[in-house]
């Protein structure tokens, strides 16, 4: 029976139309991998700004001389200014021409024309001074007067140099010599003078 039964499959089967179902399963497809793809992300590194490269103060401390050490300075050597010079020179007799007569007590001015011959003005603290002779300026019981205010001139310019006198009482021949001084106490230039001769009254 058991071969009839096969016998009739066998020939059911050869009947059957074909089909076109596989017995196999067909295996699914394999996931197909995406190519790999690298990613490239561009970085941009931000360029820094310039900076100010910082200043350093350098602050030097003061040194002190040591012996045998020597500082040079800065400051220039300036000249002193040279001193000027004084000096008098003798023009003319402008009054009292030498020899001049006058009576015992006459009042007389001597006046002479100078010239600051120096470098120097002439100002507060010059003076003619009384320096020999008989000084004329003199009179009974008054002590006679040595020494005058120089009249003032710039230097290299003219000036006049005047003196009040008073003859003697005694009749005779009187003659008194002066000399510019300068504030300093020292004489300079030409010295002058003055003559004159006392008659007796008549």
């Amino acid at each position: 029976m058991r071969f009839a039964l096969y016998t009739l499959l066998l020939g059911l089967t050869a009947c059957a139309p074909p089909t076109s179902t596989s017995l196999l399963t067909p295996l699914p497809p394999l996931p197909t991998e995406a190519p790999a793809t690298t990613a490239v992300t561009a970085t941009t590194t931000p360029v820094s700004e310039a900076t100010a490269t910082p200043v350093i103060e350098v602050t030097l401390a003061a040194t002190a001389p040591t012996p045998g050490r020597v500082l040079l300075s800065s400051t220039p050597n300036v000249s002193p200014t040279p001193a000027c010079t004084n000096d008098a020179e003798f023009v003319a007799d402008l009054t009292v021409p030498d020899g001049a007569q006058y009576l015992p007590g006459q009042m007389l001015v001597k006046k002479w024309s100078m010239k600051n011959s120096g470098s120097c003005d002439w100002g507060p603290g010059y003076r003619l001074v009384f320096i020999s002779g008989e000084p004329l300026t003199g009179a009974p019981g008054v002590t006679a007067q040595t020494e005058f205010a120089l009249y003032p001139a710039r230097a290299n310019t003219p000036a006049v140099w005047e003196i009040p006198m008073r003859a003697p009482d005694a009749p005779g021949t009187y003659t008194g010599r002066w000399q510019a001084r300068d504030p300093q106490g020292n004489l300079f230039g030409t010295a002058v003078f003055v003559t004159i001769e006392v008659i007796p009254l008549p």
